[in-house]
Protein backbone atom coordinates (compact mmCIF):
# COMPACT_ATOMS: atom_id res chain seq x y z
CA UNK A 1 0.00 0.00 0.00
CA UNK A 2 1.55 3.28 -1.15
CA UNK A 3 0.77 6.30 1.00
CA UNK A 4 0.22 9.72 -0.50
CA UNK A 5 3.17 12.07 -0.04
CA UNK A 6 2.36 14.95 2.33
CA UNK A 7 1.99 18.39 0.81
CA UNK A 8 4.91 19.94 2.71
CA UNK A 9 7.22 17.26 1.33
CA UNK A 10 5.93 17.89 -2.19
CA UNK A 11 6.52 21.64 -1.85
CA UNK A 12 10.04 21.02 -0.54
CA UNK A 13 10.79 18.59 -3.34
CA UNK A 14 9.41 20.96 -5.97
CA UNK A 15 11.45 23.91 -4.71
CA UNK A 16 14.61 21.79 -4.86
CA UNK A 17 17.83 23.75 -4.89
CA UNK A 18 16.07 26.84 -6.23
CA UNK A 19 15.28 28.09 -2.73
CA UNK A 20 18.91 27.88 -1.51
CA UNK A 21 20.04 29.50 -4.75
CA UNK A 22 17.65 32.42 -4.26
CA UNK A 23 18.59 32.59 -0.56
CA UNK A 24 22.31 32.71 -1.28
CA UNK A 25 21.88 35.10 -4.20
CA UNK A 26 19.94 37.56 -2.10
CA UNK A 27 22.47 37.13 0.71
CA UNK A 28 25.20 37.97 -1.78
CA UNK A 29 23.43 41.19 -2.75
CA UNK A 30 22.79 42.14 0.87
CA UNK A 31 26.34 41.22 1.84
CA UNK A 32 27.94 43.29 -0.91
CA UNK A 33 26.21 46.39 0.46
CA UNK A 34 26.55 45.67 4.19
CA UNK A 35 29.65 43.48 4.60
CA UNK A 36 33.07 43.15 3.04
CA UNK A 37 32.72 42.09 -0.59
CA UNK A 38 35.09 39.10 -0.30
CA UNK A 39 33.35 37.82 2.82
CA UNK A 40 29.91 38.18 1.24
CA UNK A 41 31.00 36.27 -1.85
CA UNK A 42 32.68 33.51 0.17
CA UNK A 43 29.80 33.09 2.61
CA UNK A 44 27.16 33.00 -0.14
CA UNK A 45 28.96 30.54 -2.39
CA UNK A 46 30.13 28.28 0.42
CA UNK A 47 26.67 28.08 1.98
CA UNK A 48 25.15 27.08 -1.36
CA UNK A 49 27.92 24.52 -1.93
CA UNK A 50 27.43 23.07 1.56
CA UNK A 51 23.69 22.86 0.99
CA UNK A 52 24.23 20.93 -2.23
CA UNK A 53 26.88 18.66 -0.67
CA UNK A 54 24.85 17.85 2.43
CA UNK A 55 21.80 17.12 0.28
CA UNK A 56 23.77 14.63 -1.81
CA UNK A 57 25.48 12.99 1.18
CA UNK A 58 22.34 12.63 3.27
CA UNK A 59 20.47 11.31 0.22
CA UNK A 60 23.21 8.71 -0.18
CA UNK A 61 22.80 7.56 3.42
CA UNK A 62 19.01 7.56 3.16
CA UNK A 63 19.28 5.37 0.03
CA UNK A 64 20.56 2.44 2.08
CA UNK A 65 16.95 1.73 3.01
CA UNK A 66 16.04 1.06 -0.63
CA UNK A 67 18.66 -1.62 -0.98
CA UNK A 68 18.81 -3.28 2.42
CA UNK A 69 15.52 -2.65 4.18
CA UNK A 70 17.10 -1.76 7.51
CA UNK A 71 13.80 -0.34 8.84
CA UNK A 72 10.23 -1.26 8.14
CA UNK A 73 8.85 0.96 5.39
CA UNK A 74 6.34 2.86 7.54
CA UNK A 75 8.99 3.50 10.21
CA UNK A 76 11.35 4.78 7.51
CA UNK A 77 8.73 7.25 6.29
CA UNK A 78 8.16 8.48 9.84
CA UNK A 79 11.92 8.88 10.39
CA UNK A 80 12.17 10.99 7.23
CA UNK A 81 9.25 13.14 8.38
CA UNK A 82 10.97 13.61 11.75
CA UNK A 83 14.21 14.60 10.02
CA UNK A 84 12.28 17.10 7.91
CA UNK A 85 10.64 18.73 10.94
CA UNK A 86 13.85 18.76 13.00
CA UNK A 87 15.71 20.41 10.11
CA UNK A 88 12.94 23.00 9.75
CA UNK A 89 13.10 23.72 13.48
CA UNK A 90 16.91 24.09 13.35
CA UNK A 91 16.70 26.37 10.31
CA UNK A 92 14.18 28.70 11.95
CA UNK A 93 15.91 28.73 15.34
CA UNK A 94 19.37 29.38 13.89
CA UNK A 95 18.08 32.10 11.60
CA UNK A 96 16.28 34.01 14.34
CA UNK A 97 19.04 33.39 16.89
CA UNK A 98 21.54 34.91 14.47
CA UNK A 99 19.20 37.73 13.56
CA UNK A 100 18.24 38.70 17.10
CA UNK A 101 21.19 37.77 19.31
CA UNK A 102 24.24 38.43 17.15
CA UNK A 103 25.55 41.60 15.59
CA UNK A 104 27.61 42.55 12.57
CA UNK A 105 29.23 39.91 10.43
CA UNK A 106 28.34 37.14 12.90
CA UNK A 107 24.66 37.82 12.35
CA UNK A 108 25.13 37.85 8.58
CA UNK A 109 27.10 34.60 8.65
CA UNK A 110 24.56 32.84 10.86
CA UNK A 111 21.58 33.99 8.83
CA UNK A 112 23.09 32.89 5.53
CA UNK A 113 24.39 29.56 6.79
CA UNK A 114 21.04 28.63 8.33
CA UNK A 115 19.90 27.55 4.83
CA UNK A 116 22.22 24.56 5.12
CA UNK A 117 19.55 22.82 7.22
CA UNK A 118 17.29 22.95 4.16
CA UNK A 119 19.55 20.30 2.61
CA UNK A 120 18.29 17.74 5.12
CA UNK A 121 14.71 18.77 4.42
CA UNK A 122 15.22 18.42 0.67
CA UNK A 123 16.97 15.09 0.95
CA UNK A 124 14.28 13.69 3.25
CA UNK A 125 11.51 14.85 0.92
CA UNK A 126 13.26 13.32 -2.09
CA UNK A 127 13.75 9.96 -0.35
CA UNK A 128 10.32 9.70 1.25
CA UNK A 129 8.50 6.68 -0.13
CA UNK A 130 11.62 4.99 -1.53
CA UNK A 131 10.81 1.68 0.09
CA UNK A 132 12.66 -1.57 0.24
CA UNK A 133 11.12 -4.21 -1.99
CA UNK A 134 12.35 -7.74 -1.42
CA UNK A 135 13.68 -9.27 -4.60
CA UNK A 136 12.85 -12.91 -5.07
CA UNK A 137 15.08 -15.08 -7.14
Amino acid sequence: MQLKKPKYLLITQKSGLKLPLIWCGSALLIGVFTQEIAAAIFISFSSFFLTWLICKLSGFFFSFQEHSGILKNHIYDNVLKAIWFIALFCLVVNFFKSLLLKTGSGAFLGCVFSIVFFAFMLSASNRWGMHFVEKRV
